[in-house]
């Protein structure tokens, strides 16, 4: 099973903004949770580290990257 969720994680990562988001829709109108807890209530919020900050800034920088915002 983990193997499935970190494919499903790598694809969502790569894919543009509108087909992850089309995904979720599709996720959460196909599928429930298993408790009655709201989806995005569920979904930890954290602040990105001192790495994550440094990569953000060299795409933001990189002429070769796709705009990702």
């Amino acid at each position: 099973m983990i193997v499935v969720k970190e494919k499903i994680k790598t694809l969502v990562d790569v894919m543009p903004m509108n087909e992850a988001e089309n995904l979720l829709t599709y996720i959460i109108s196909n599928f429930q949770l298993k408790s009655n807890v709201d989806l995005w209530d569920s979904i930890e919020e954290i602040e990105p580290d001192e790495i994550d900050k440094q990569i953000m800034h060299e795409m933001e920088i990189d002429p070769d990257c796709n705009d990702f915002s």
